[in-house]
């Protein structure tokens, strides 16, 4: 997608179509080697992004819903009650809606739904699919599933450039209480790039070492209910919602505490 300033015609720089979804779509706040854009249309049949020099007293953020599906799980391993299996997936996301917050407080100012088309991703993701019983028998209760997935992927993610040369704007993540592939809680954690780039096999290789470092990290933060040091995403689609903390130690706990004391390490 080409960035094109209005007024001048001027183009101020490019940007690939999944990521032109979330930080150049209308009404969103581009910011460009430090100056600021009010984004007037995004239009992908023509390739371009429309800006107009602005200095708004808010910043923008994209929400999305993203589905995955397994295509075909090359590797797997059985810990215990846990499987970790790595192979294909297919992606698909589709950006909704996104919101305008004020750059002092973070207050919402107001939400705005979006008609993007869903984009599909074909490429390798590592996955952990737990049996609830598990987590019940862990002292979690099943409506705290969901929040424990969803910080524990966040965390993970977070993590992973310990044991892969990644970034976190490389990797992505979708977690869930019942998933329709596996029937059972499950995290993704896959590969941004189409064909994947390598990040969630090295994952797979290094789970227990990938796995206590998330865990260590989770514990080591000081704050009360997660934040951006520990469990929350910068780029989390779903507004950090919901995300439990202490839930999230103790799934990791779990998974760990499956595994095989040689193996994926």
């Amino acid at each position: 997608i080409n960035i094109v300033e209005a007024e001048t015609g001027t183009l101020l720089g490019t940007m690939d179509g999944a990521q032109s979804q979330y930080q150049a779509h209308t009404g969103a706040v581009y910011v460009h080697q430090g100056q600021t854009f009010l984004v007037e249309e995004l239009n992908e049949a023509d390739h371009c992004a429309v800006v107009t020099r602005a200095n708004p007293e808010f910043y923008t953020q994209a929400r999305d819903i993203t589905q995955i599906e397994v295509m075909e799980t090359e590797r797997s391993e059985q810990w215990g009650e846990v499987q970790m299996c790595f192979g294909t997936v297919k992606v698909t996301t589709q950006v909704v809606s996104f919101q305008r917050k004020a750059l002092v407080s973070n207050e919402i100012l107001g939400e705005e739904p979006l008609e993007l088309e869903a984009k599909e991703l074909f490429t390798k993701a590592v996955w952990f699919i737990i049996d609830e019983k598990l987590l019940l028998a862990a002292g979690l209760a099943a409506a705290d599933f969901p929040g424990s997935l969803h910080a524990a992927e966040h965390a993970s993610i977070g993590m992973l450039p310990l044991v892969a040369t990644s970034d976190r704007w490389d990797i992505g993540g979708v977690s869930t209480a019942l998933h329709a592939d596996t029937g059972k809680p499950t995290i993704f954690v896959y590969d941004g790039h189409p064909g994947g780039a390598g990040f969630a096999e090295r994952a797979y290789e290094a789970a227990t070492i990938w796995l206590s470092a998330t865990r260590d990290a989770i514990r080591a933060c000081e704050c009360d209910g997660g934040c951006p040091s520990c469990v929350q995403s910068p780029k989390c689609g779903n507004k950090n919602n919901p995300l439990d903390k202490k839930g999230a130690v103790t799934l990791i706990g779990v998974l760990l505490a499956n595994a095989p004391t040689t193996g994926a390490s």
